[in-house]
């Protein structure tokens, strides 16, 4: 089983019992020791190359200001950790919070951070964006308001009261393999010479190992059999759930769809070991890179 952790969120206790403890949450909003994981507008607070966090002292108006309903994400060996959304402050505010603290985007430096930090970054990410963008009832268009420490939202209209959860999409990604050698495609919009293995997301009435055989038609023109199970990653850009698969193609003549591809080819193991001019492969964060990786190793 492929193992990419770096997104993985073992290193917290979750403590979902605690979050419908309403009042152990309204203690802890209160309490110095408490950390806050700012996010503003979709930007995470850094220190160097770790997290950098606030206290509820911190950050004028909290807990009361409507605009940054935190989010309960967990606990660890200091205390209790909460996102929060602080996107209506100046940038330089928290900027100011202390020497190096900068707002950088997530997907541009998570390599560059320990497992812990990219694990927690994205997490407090990934919940502030769901909030963000159901703040109406997607039923009947009313205004929504956080229930379980922010984990569940409730409409307000009492004819409707729809719950929504937190949101993650599946996506299968999948090595093609046939011959002794692996399919790597290009999308249009991808920076340099990256080649990557094919994705794309799981449909409603469909298993995981049947998106895989589609998404390999669709975009390659093969067909595949031996699909096999080889790990998950959570992927927060901006909410998915990647499961990483194995596939034996029945041929190698493609067929390649030129709306989802700039290209594909195939490539040997040596090949794959040094890299050809020009090509290069995904970053070490992602499931895709892992999978490759593997793949190489076991020829």
């Amino acid at each position: 089983m492929v193992d990419v952790s770096h997104y993985r969120g073992d290193l917290i206790d979750r403590a979902g019992e605690l979050r419908r403890d309403d009042s152990w949450i309204a203690a802890r909003l209160r309490d110095p020791a408490t950390r806050l994981v700012p996010v503003h507008r979709g930007r995470s607070l850094l220190r160097g190359k770790g997290a950098a966090f606030l206290a509820p002292g911190d950050v004028d108006g909290f807990p009361d200001d409507p605009r940054m309903e935190p989010i309960f994400l967990g606990i660890d060996e200091v205390g209790p950790l909460f996102a929060v959304d602080v996107s209506h402050l100046d940038e330089r505010v928290l900027s100011g919070q202390g020497e190096g603290c900068v707002l950088e985007e997530l997907y541009g430096i998570a390599t560059q951070l320990l497992r812990r930090d990219a694990s927690l970054l994205s997490h407090a990410a990934w919940l502030v964006r769901w909030r963000h963008h159901h703040r109406h009832c997607g039923v009947c268009g009313h205004v929504t308001e956080a229930r379980e420490a922010g984990h569940v939202r409730i409409c307000t209209n009492d004819a409707c009261r729809t719950l929504a959860f937190p949101r993650t999409d599946p996506a299968v990604i999948m090595v093609t393999e046939y011959a002794d050698r692996c399919l790597l495609g290009r999308q249009k919009n991808w920076p340099g010479g990256l080649h990557s293995c094919l994705a794309g997301f799981v449909e409603p009435g469909e298993s995981a190992e049947e998106a895989v055989v589609r998404e390999v038609r669709e975009e390659s023109g093969l067909e595949v059999r031996d699909v096999r199970y080889h790990g998950t990653q959570p992927w927060p850009y901006p909410s998915s759930l990647m499961l990483g698969y194995f596939a034996i193609a029945t041929h190698d003549n493609l067929v390649i769809d030129t709306e989802e591809l700039a290209g594909a080819r195939w490539f040997t193991r040596d090949e794959l070991r040094s890299l050809p001019r020009g090509v290069e492969l995904p970053r070490r964060d992602s499931i895709a890179r892992a999978l490759i990786d593997a793949w190489i190793a076991a020829g």
